[in-house]
């Protein structure tokens, strides 16, 4: 186990409570940090309940790169879901690597415009639902639920892994991946 340097959150029970009702069934964390329950899901083979657990635990920049980059590293590029849905995946890496305004709506335009359930798109409404309103641009603000962004990035993970042939080792190499930006943080990535 590895400090979780970009983790905020200092046990495993405050993520626990973001996650809700997807929350249920889980083990008690007994005062573990985040990292050490997330440790404790793999060893148990959870690896669906860890990859929401981490999509909850990591800031939004990070949940959304680890969504953004999982999708990209799981997804097969030759195939014609990828490339339907191509310009979602680019609009979530562009923002990762320029959280601007312009780029968190361009990411859910890109969205709207995919499969409805494609972890392109999900990987997109993460970056939309990382901040700022979520309302129109001319209408008054309406800010994004909290942990909004976790679910559409856990979602667009085990979605990706779903179209692979192996999902338990899909997993394992998303769950590595967010491991390792929550304890490194984002390197600039290219879309």
């Amino acid at each position: 186990m590895t400090d979780w340097h970009r983790v905020k959150w200092s046990e495993a029970r405050q993520v626990i409570d973001l996650l809700g009702e997807a929350g249920v069934g889980l083990p008690a964390p007994d005062g573990q940090t985040p990292a050490a329950y997330f440790d404790q899901l793999r060893a148990d083979a959870r690896l669906a309940e860890a990859a929401k657990f981490l999509g909850q635990a990591l800031p939004r920049l990070e949940t959304v790169a680890w969504a953004a980059r999982s999708v990209r590293d799981l997804s097969a590029p030759d195939s014609e879901a990828s490339r339907a849905n191509a310009p979602a995946l680019r609009a979530a890496l562009l923002w990762v690597g320029d959280p601007t305004e312009n780029r968190r709506r361009a990411a859910h335009a890109a969205a709207e415009a995919c499969d409805s359930a494609s972890p392109e798109r999900l990987a997109a409404m993460a970056a939309f639902f990382s901040g700022g309103s979520i309302a129109p641009p001319d209408c008054a603000v309406l800010p994004a639920p909290r942990e909004a962004a976790g679910q559409f990035a856990s979602g667009a993970v085990l979605s990706a892994a779903a179209r692979t042939s192996d999902i338990p080792a899909a997993l394992k190499k998303a769950l590595d991946l967010g491991a390792e930006i929550a304890s490194r943080g984002v390197e600039p990535a290219t879309a």
